[in-house]
């Protein structure tokens, strides 16, 4: 319930300054559309090489991993008191989860069929989800807040692999990845712009769960 009440709101509030990366990367999937058969046979080259890549690279969209990575580090940050690495671990948490039910959602409704299993990248199919990529979405988001929490910009590299790696699966076509960058990023701007949602206050016998609607830059019980 949590999860769709955040995805329903989310358009409404979004006469925010997230609207400039959301129209630019709307535009940037429009012009990847007359490029993915091309990405699409360029990426199946025979590399072992680029192979490998893909399959290490590949697990940084993971869900299992990111949600474990960022639960550890959650809880690292409530055993060394660290407020930054709660605060950051949980604004990751909450992006990846919102971009995530987006993408969803966008992947149910549009039915675009993978290049695995197209010859065009017009195709469509009732049960298909190629559009937009979930493993590029959640990367993204991600490493989004890490990014702009750390002020490392590095950080943007892992989600472009990821998009390398997908690609290179045949999993996803160039706008698919493209989409699923835009998603990731703009909620996660968001979510950092906004200072979270969620907060955990420690008590005696554990922890309370605080949800600020108007989010919580400035909250206490960090």
């Amino acid at each position: 319930m949590l999860l769709a009440f955040f995805v329903a709101i989310l358009p409404a509030r979004a006469a925010f300054p997230e609207a400039k990366p959301l129209l630019f990367g709307a535009a940037a999937v429009l012009v990847s559309l007359p490029l993915d058969a091309k990405v699409r046979d360029w990426m199946q080259g025979d590399s072992p090489f680029a192979d490998k890549v893909a399959d290490f690279t590949n697990n940084f969209g993971d869900g299992r991993y990111l949600g474990a990575g960022l639960l550890g580090l959650g809880l690292g940050g409530l055993v060394f008191k660290s407020r930054k690495l709660k605060r950051t671990a949980l604004e990751a948490g909450e992006a990846f989860l919102i971009a995530g039910g987006i993408t969803n959602f966008l992947k149910t409704v549009t039915m675009r069929k993978r290049p695995s299993e197209a010859a065009s990248p017009f195709e469509f199919e009732w049960g298909s989800r190629s559009f937009p990529s979930g493993h590029v979405t959640v990367a993204t988001a991600v490493f989004t807040v890490f990014a702009k929490e750390s002020n490392l910009k590095i950080l943007y590299i892992i989600p472009a692999l990821t998009a390398f790696a997908r690609m290179r699966k045949n999993a996803h076509w160039l706008s698919d990845t493209v989409a699923g960058a835009t998603v990731g990023y703009v909620v996660a701007s968001f979510v950092v712009r906004k200072g979270g949602f969620i907060f955990l206050s420690p008590t005696r016998g554990g922890f309370i769960i605080t949800i600020a609607l108007e989010g919580g830059a400035n909250a206490s019980g960090l």
